[in-house]
């Protein structure tokens, strides 16, 4: 029954911390010739296509917290766990269409053994990690990308993109990093590192546990970390902390259960839906 609940449990995991889209195909059409009037970072996340995501600018904020990030349209951004139209790619997608690329990244298989008891290819393929897939996971009616859209496994980015990336953002896709026997945080955090130029930035949205948490509560098992931990590693993988901010802050959230028990997750429970979303920590690291 423990391994019924937990696969259960996992899935809903996974689908809140993927950028679960909530697009409506009638409202998601963006023609490729007028990519060159509308794609600025304002321009994209203002358009009617998003029409069907906007309820959750309200937590999510995203042109304050990618503006936070110094995100431009010229990037080559990596997004960590973008899921299969995901909510944040259907604004970096059009974003980067013209002028510049973007990089899906997604767990390891090995990672995803873990977290679920019947991982297998079909698992894949329903949220958005099958490698060969990306390009159709990141891709948002009527845009044409110039560059192609490819996918890695965050612990083995090939060497040819090392030095490559301007930005590599974490939305909400940390915790899963930092669990279980053998975590991966540090292996993640290097191949960051490596993929990403001189100056190049990591963005950081992470649920937020409180740093008086028990290690065993704020350890990813309930989706929140402490913010300190995740400085931490960052700084052990040769980042430096430029700047943390309170965009993504709910102060309603008093983060001491599983943070799935909110929104978006979970929609028919009153007293969670008047918390709303959870308390996110907003970090911009930079590579010296």
């Amino acid at each position: 029954m423990r391994s019924i609940v937990m696969v259960s449990a996992m899935t809903l995991i996974l689908a809140a911390c993927s950028n679960d889209a909530e697009t409506n195909s009638a409202s998601t059409v963006f023609a490729a010739e007028n990519l060159s009037a509308e794609a600025s970072l304002e321009a994209v996340i203002n358009h009617e296509r998003r029409d069907g995501n906007r309820g959750r600018d309200e937590w999510r904020n995203p042109l304050e917290t990618l503006a936070f990030f110094g995100i431009e349209p010229d990037m080559t951004i990596a997004e960590v766990l973008p899921g299969n139209g995901g909510w944040y790619s259907q604004i970096l997608t059009p974003l980067t269409a013209e002028q510049g690329r973007l990089i899906g990244v997604t767990y390891p298989d090995s990672l995803f053994r873990q977290m679920f008891s019947t991982w297998n290819e079909d698992s894949a393929e329903g949220i958005g990690a099958d490698l060969s897939q990306m390009g159709r996971y990141l891709s948002v009616e009527g845009v044409d990308s110039a560059q192609p859209i490819v996918g890695y496994a965050i612990d083995d980015i090939p060497d040819q993109e090392n030095g490559r990336a301007d930005a590599f953002l974490f939305f909400r896709a940390m915790h899963h990093l930092f669990r279980f026997d053998e975590p991966i945080i540090d292996t993640a955090l290097s191949e960051t590192y490596d993929m990403l130029a001189s100056g190049g930035v990591a963005g950081v949205v992470q649920h937020r546990a409180p740093e008086d948490a028990d290690p065993g509560f704020a350890n990813g098992n309930n989706g929140y970390l402490k913010q300190s931990d995740v400085v931490a590693a960052f700084e052990r993988a040769g980042f430096v902390l430029e700047e943390a901010s309170e965009i993504n802050a709910n102060p309603n959230d008093p983060a001491d259960s599983f943070v799935w028990r909110l929104p978006p997750t979970t929609t028919d429970n009153p007293d969670t839906l008047a918390i709303g979303e959870s308390d996110r920590m907003t970090l911009r690291f930079r590579k010296p």
